[in-house]
């Protein structure tokens, strides 16, 4: 057994209190939509699908949503433009 000096014991007891802590994992927020997507991907599922894809890290899941995007831009061409999206591409008032 090892017997340690009121200094080394403090030093000890100071050093294991300030090694940092386990940070907790890095949440992503939602990514919202950009205004020239909103124009081709119409439906309120189309939409969160596209926010659920976009969080998605790597090469692979960046071809899934390229893939999605142009598969639901195709698909929605005939849906109308949804309320809260003002008419014009892109978004732009006008």
């Amino acid at each position: 057994m090892e017997i340690l000096d009121p200094a080394s014991a403090a030093e000890a007891a100071s050093t294991a209190a300030s090694a940092p802590s386990p940070s907790p994992p890095a949440t992503t927020q939602p990514t919202s939509l950009p205004s020239s997507l909103a124009f081709w991907i119409r439906t309120p599922c189309g939409r969160a699908k596209y926010q659920s894809l976009a969080q998605r890290r790597g090469p692979a899941a960046r071809l899934r949503l390229a893939w999605f995007v142009l598969i639901a831009a195709l698909r929605d061409l005939s849906q109308p433009l949804p309320v809260d999206q003002p008419s014009g591409e892109g978004g732009e008032p006008g």
